[in-house]
């Protein structure tokens, strides 16, 4: 039977997946999947004339077997995308907001929205 945390970590890399093939003109994109310390990228690599491009377009983490969204430079809901695939909202935290805010963004369990970022 699959774990939490196995059921988390797939869950990410099959979202994050779907950005292995974006590419630009100056930016490809790269994926970076490191399990043994639950973190999780997707960053823009290339170059516009001169200016190197080294972006990172998400980073999501596990935490104390939450999932922290750290950053989405993306349109998608990247938390509604989780919870479509049956991840808990409780299980899923909006690092990007303020610590102040997470709370009114999850008011049913705040201190785990607090504990987690």
């Amino acid at each position: 039977m699959e774990t939490p945390i196995a059921f988390y970590q797939r869950c990410i890399k099959h979202v994050l997946s779907e950005y292995g093939m974006l590419k630009t003109d100056d930016a490809e994109t790269e994926l970076i999947f490191d399990d043994e310390r639950m973190r999780y990228l997707v960053m823009w690599l290339g170059w516009n004339g001169h200016k190197r491009i080294h972006e990172c377009a998400i980073h999501i983490d596990i935490v104390d077997e939450q999932i922290v969204i750290q950053w989405n430079d993306t349109e998608e809901l990247l938390d509604e995308t989780l919870m479509e695939m049956g991840v808990p909202k409780t299980a899923i935290c909006l690092g990007t907001l303020p610590p102040a805010l997470r709370a009114a963004a999850c008011p049913e369990d705040s201190s785990l929205y607090q504990k987690a970022a």
